[in-house]
């Protein structure tokens, strides 16, 4: 669109100049032809006026005025055929027939070459002073001289009047030359005397022009531009220098400007027709390019955001339909492969889960053998009793390998057995178990308090000689559940939890201790973040370890 409207800018303005120079050229073309016309017939007046001048000199018209031939009969016949046949001599030499009349007013004669005519002379007929140019009267043209020039303002004192007259016809006969050789209208003006046409003149048009040209300032040359009849005309005048009159032709700029308005005219209808058929094709293209692609991004975005089921509906049967086919083809592998990788990584979470917990095993069992060891020992059989029945008990437990899940009521009865044997062990160690009715039906990877509870024993109520005691609580809001074990052990620094803390999202080496970082592992590969063990300071001046986890184990 801004390709087609530069072109349109472009050829409108190339369209308008080309018009104005056209216009400026029929101006131009009618004012010099009006021009040339103009100069033509001023050239046969100017003519006609130098013959009246001349007439005078000859030498015949001079011998006719002597008075001495005034009574005699015969020279003045001869005289007067002279004179007749000299006048008709100047008409044969010019292109206008005009009548031309000769006063004698000391003779009281009449010389005139219209043959067809009596005229006689009048005393009263040249009492006013005669006009410096030509005159209009009864459909002719008329111009006096003297002889002498300047009875020209006293007619009395001539010697010689000479009256050449034209009708109008001959400026009719122009005007159709005129008129036949151009494309105009030519015709005389006179704001008061009225219009002189050539024969096939328009009237009516002519007529309501001559009005303008009436109500207008005319200069002695120029032009306007007018509207007749719902036509534009170009109007150019000359005022006559001989007739006073105004020579007037005016043509109509549509009738010259039509090829030019034709051509612009098909142009702009080329145009709307190629808009047309742009928007049709748009369109078209739209509907076939546009919305398929506009469909294969959105799937592709939806592809991208994680929606593997999205496929592509194309009923058209074209290229689209073969690169939908393919891209449904595409997201169907790469939702069967997201699956089985989905599944891939669940089952090595799962053969994970397995090998953590079997790490936990001998670890549990190692401290059971070396505790029944030393109680042996010790000679203490009701610890070696109840410590054998506990491992008993334990390996019972731990291989059900039908579920690697326990309840927290299932692991709470191992706890218990287990602060049961190390209590015998340990006289000044006491411990309490609180937790609520709601949380014992909720699942757990086995053995998750037990290392928890052993490491409080160990490293926290062993190394001190003081009596000590273990808290068990639990506390759910909403589904997400916490198991609390605090001891009122040795405690650690703010460094040392920080360290455990690291150590636990750290992969086992040998400085790490497997028990506790192992529950943390499985807790979080279960349940994701940020399910796990957190380390804290106890209020009973140990060490406080949370379990936390959100109760997605069925998902």
């Amino acid at each position: 669109m801004l390709l087609l409207l530069l072109v349109l800018s472009i050829y409108t303005y190339s369209n308008r100049e080309s018009v104005r120079v056209i216009e400026q050229e029929i101006q131009n073309n009618t004012t010099n032809r009006l021009s040339t016309f103009a100069d033509s017939v001023e050239s046969n007046i100017y003519q006609l006026s130098l013959y009246g001048m001349s007439i005078g000199q000859d030498s015949s018209i001079q011998e006719y005025q002597r008075p001495d031939y005034k009574d005699v009969p015969y020279e003045l016949v001869r005289l007067n055929g002279a004179i007749l046949e000299k006048i008709n001599l100047y008409n044969a030499a010019s292109k206008w027939h005009s009548t031309i009349t000769l006063y004698f007013p000391r003779m009281k004669q009449v010389i005139s070459t219209d043959y067809y005519a009596s005229i006689p002379y009048r005393e009263d007929e040249f009492t006013e002073p005669f006009a410096q140019s030509w005159t209009y009267a009864d459909d002719q043209f008329v111009w006096h001289t003297t002889d002498p020039t300047t009875a020209m303002s006293d007619p009395s004192k001539a010697r010689l009047i000479t009256k050449i007259s034209f009708p109008t016809n001959h400026l009719a006969v122009l005007l159709n030359q005129n008129k036949l050789n151009n494309n105009g209208d030519p015709f005389l003006f006179h704001p008061e005397l009225g219009l002189i046409s050539n024969s096939t003149a328009n009237d009516a048009l002519m007529t309501i022009l001559a009005e303008q040209l009436r109500t207008s300032q005319l200069l002695d040359s120029g032009g306007f531009r007018t509207k007749l009849d719902n036509t534009e005309y170009y109007v150019s005048y000359i005022k006559s220098k001989s007739l006073d009159w105004y020579y007037v032709d005016y043509v109509p700029m549509q009738q010259i400007l039509r090829p030019i308005t034709s051509s612009r005219n098909l142009f702009y209808v080329s145009v709307a027709v190629l808009v047309v058929m742009s928007t049709i094709v748009l369109f078209a293209l739209y509907r076939s390019v546009q919305m398929p692609l506009l469909q294969l991004v959105r799937g592709t975005n939806r592809l991208s955001g994680g929606d593997f089921s999205v496929r592509l509906d194309y009923s058209a049967r074209n290229e689209f339909s073969l690169l939908f086919a393919r891209f449904n083809i595409m997201a169907q592998r790469i939702q069967e492969l997201i699956e089985n990788v989905y599944e891939e990584k669940l089952r090595r979470r799962e053969a994970t889960l397995k090998q953590l917990q079997s790490q936990i095993n001998p670890h549990f069992l190692y401290n059971c053998l070396f505790y029944i060891k030393n109680m042996a020992r010790m000679k203490n059989e009701q610890a070696v009793v109840a410590m054998a029945l506990n491992l008993g008990e334990y390996y019972r437990y731990i291989t059900r390998t039908e579920n690697d899940m326990a309840t927290i009521g299932e692991e709470l009865k191992m706890v218990t057995n287990y602060l049961e044997i190390q209590s015998l062990r340990l006289e000044r160690m006491q411990f309490t178990i609180d937790v609520p009715h709601a949380i014992l039906n909720k699942t757990v990877p086995r053995l998750t308090l037990q290392p928890i509870v052993e490491n409080a024993i160990l490293h926290g109520l062993e190394p001190k000689a003081e009596n000590g005691e273990i808290k068990i609580y639990g506390d759910c809001q909403g589904d997400r559940y916490t198991i609390t074990v605090e001891d009122s052990g040795l405690g650690m620094t703010d460094e040392q939890l920080e360290l455990m803390r690291r150590n636990l999202l750290k992969p086992l080496d040998e400085n790490i201790g497997c028990g506790t970082w192992n529950v943390h592992q499985r807790i979080t590969y279960l349940f994701g973040e940020p399910a796990g063990l957190t380390y804290s300071h106890s209020s009973l001046g140990g060490v406080r370890v949370d379990i936390t986890w959100q109760d997605k184990a069925n998902e």
